[in-house]
């Protein structure tokens, strides 16, 4: 019988019935009294977020916001500085030192400095958002930029191709899957980085009606801007495949980088 469903709809339905039988087990032990009371029923959470939908859904729309344009602006900070690696190669070690350091700093212990040097503004948040999702995208485009084979490279040298030509026709489209593996990895940081960004200093946002929830003790509507949190982050994530699928890098053979 598993045999007759198809590969990419069984990828789908496995989760999903897993998923299925946690709520539904969390559901019973929250019932039976044995739960802590930390834990709230999701049919509990299920029904605030229908009564309160489109409170919810006002505070989300921030929340998108900065996330949004956090992982535009790092995902266009990580191709120049892929574009400047790949064209003087002395760079690669010193742009990959330095995001390695920057990410090694936690995220959280950032947020409140760049809060109180510039503000509890839109640019700060958006800022902060970038900073937690340039990373994986730096590692994955500098890899994927040396993925052209040695023939292609000998050709574009033969044609006396300038470093943007090389980089735009040649090495950019080769690093595609790459990219993308730095995309989808990244996607749900930006969410992550919106929800910090705004715990330190917002108006609106998700992460507001997390704080407040969490200092409130409502159970309920905490568990409730948790489950929305991790929809934003999966949606985030099934955006880029969808994006992958479409440009169609997803076919393309990963060829191993040269060392």
């Amino acid at each position: 019988m598993a045999e007759a469903i198809p590969p990419r709809l069984r990828a789908v339905l496995l989760p999903l019935g897993l998923a299925a039988a946690l709520l539904l087990g969390l559901e019973c032990l929250v019932a039976s009294g044995h739960a802590p009371m930390s834990i709230a029923r999701p049919t509990a959470v299920a029904q605030l977020i229908g009564e309160e939908h489109a409170m919810l859904l006002q505070q989300v729309v921030p929340t998108v916001v900065v996330a949004g344009w956090g992982y535009v602006l790092s995902l266009l900070f990580a191709l120049g500085l892929g574009f400047a690696s790949y064209a003087w190669r002395r760079m690669e070690l010193s742009v990959l030192t330095a995001g390695a350091i920057l990410s090694s700093i936690p995220i959280i212990a950032i947020a409140p400095i760049l809060s109180v040097w510039l503000g509890l503004s839109l640019p700060t948040r958006v800022l902060i958002t970038c900073i937690i999702c340039v990373f994986p995208l730096l590692v994955a485009i500098i890899q994927g930029l040396k993925a052209s084979t040695h023939s292609e490279r000998e050709l574009f040298t033969v044609l006396a191709a300038s470093p943007w030509q090389r980089f735009r026709l040649l090495a950019l489209p080769s690093a595609l899957p790459f990219v993308f593996v730095g995309m989808k990895v990244s996607a749900p940081l930006a969410v992550l980085g919106a929800l910090v960004a705004e715990w330190n200093g917002a108006e609106s946002g998700l992460g507001v009606v997390m704080l407040n929830a969490m200092f409130g003790l409502q159970i309920t509507r905490l568990w409730a801007s948790v489950f929305i949190a991790c929809l934003l982050s999966s949606l985030a994530y099934a955006y880029v495949c969808v994006l992958e699928k479409l440009s169609g890098a997803q076919d393309r053979p990963i060829m191993h980088t040269p060392t």
